[in-house]
């Protein structure tokens, strides 16, 4: 069980999405082809486009809750030219929880930076773009690129009931999944990886603590 006493200290933390500034905004027609999965990405990566990105998410308005990020600690999957990156909070730690977790928002977690074709999928269909929150960059050939931001938030519902909660433009979350007791061992306070991966789409694993996971689907 999920122990209300055992689940966090409070900081915050940032997902991010890039294996290179282009990473983000390609443009394809599959999703995952057999040469082509969403594997671990480079550490110096990660960390250098999660601190550009997080940089210019910060200037987006209407944030429903507050997320520092600590970009030297990102990890990122990739796909090609295309990817997810996770920055961890500052204090990010397992034994103590952060007061606002049992608000009716929750407590800010992190940002999530994707690719648009990686966006989340409810009941089948890829949340539309226009819902979500973006941030335009230059990439390192002077094109435009798009990113979606999704931020994320803990709430503790009741009892062992804590949820992940990912917040688009509107008040209320675009994205509601339950925490549950992680299925396989995962190293620092949070890891990531896609499970399930087809032509379609793929199932975005997020597991805090080596022992809490919660599960959502991405993809076209």
């Amino acid at each position: 069980m999920i122990r209300q006493t055992k689940f966090f200290l409070w900081a915050k933390f940032s997902f991010v999405t890039v294996a290179s500034m282009a990473l983000l905004s390609s443009v394809s027609t599959g999703y995952l082809s057999a040469a082509e999965q969403l594997d671990p990405m480079d550490s110096w990566t990660a960390q250098e486009y999660a601190q550009y990105l997080v940089e210019k998410f910060a200037d987006v308005k209407g944030q429903q809750v507050k997320v520092d990020a600590n970009a030297d600690k990102a990890i990122g999957l990739a796909a090609g030219r295309e990817g997810i990156i996770l920055v961890p909070a500052e204090d990010l730690k397992e034994g103590e929880e952060h007061a606002d977790v049992h608000t009716e928002k929750g407590a800010g977690l992190a940002c999530l930076f994707m690719s648009p074709r990686f966006n989340p999928v409810i009941d089948g269909k890829q949340i539309s773009q226009d819902k979500l929150q973006s941030v335009k960059y230059t990439d390192d050939s002077g094109n435009e690129k798009l990113a979606t931001c999704l931020l994320l938030a803990v709430r503790n519902v009741d009892g062992d009931d804590w949820r992940l909660y990912a917040y688009g433009k509107d008040a209320k979350p675009v994205l509601d999944a339950k925490f549950q007791v992680a299925d396989e061992d995962s190293e620092g306070p949070i890891a990531m990886v896609a499970k399930e991966a087809n032509d379609k789409s793929a199932t975005l694993v997020l597991t805090l603590f080596g022992k809490y996971a919660a599960n959502f689907k991405i993809g076209e």
